[in-house]
C-alpha cells in the first residue's frame, strides 16, 4: 500500500512541476531556469511545513505523510534537473547565471524550509 501512496503522489507531483515550469517559463521566459527555482523553493517550504504539522500538531497517517512528502514533493522538487540546468549555464558560458543559479537556489529552498518550520511551529 506505501508504494502506491508514492506512486500516485509521485505522479501528481510529476504534472504540478511540469505545469509549474511551463507557466514559469510563459511568465518570465527560459533565459533562466526560474521554473526549478519555484519548484525547489515551493517544495523546501511545503514539505518542512507539513512534516512539522504532521508530527508536532496533527495526527496525520503515515501513508499520507508518504503520498506527499515521499511522493509529490519528491517528484515535484528535482534537484537533478538544478544540477542539469547549472551545467548547461556553464556550458553555455553563462558562468555568472550558473553561479547565481546555485546560490539563489540554495538560499530560497533553505529560507522557504526555516520558514515553514517557523510557521509549523507556530501553528502547532
Amino acid at each position: 500500500m506505501e508504494l502506491i501512496f508514492i506512486a500516485i503522489g509521485g505522479a501528481f507531483g510529476a504534472i504540478s512541476r511540469y505545469l509549474v515550469v511551463r507557466l514559469s517559463a510563459q511568465i518570465f521566459g527560459t533565459d533562466f531556469p526560474y521554473g526549478t527555482l519555484i519548484v525547489n523553493t515551493l517544495g523546501s517550504f511545503i514539505l518542512v511545513f507539513f512534516m512539522i504539522l504532521s508530527l508536532e500538531k496533527l495526527s496525520i497517517d503515515p501513508l499520507w505523510r508518504l503520498f506527499i512528502g515521499v511522493g509529490f514533493l519528491g517528484a515535484f522538487t528535482t534537484f537533478s534537473s538544478f544540477s542539469y540546468e547549472t551545467i548547461s549555464l556553464f556550458q553555455d558560458g553563462e558562468i555568472f547565471k550558473g553561479i547565481v543559479n546555485i546560490v539563489i537556489n540554495n538560499l530560497f529552498s533553505l529560507t522557504a524550509g526555516i520558514l515553514g518550520l517557523i510557521l509549523g511551529r507556530l501553528i502547532a
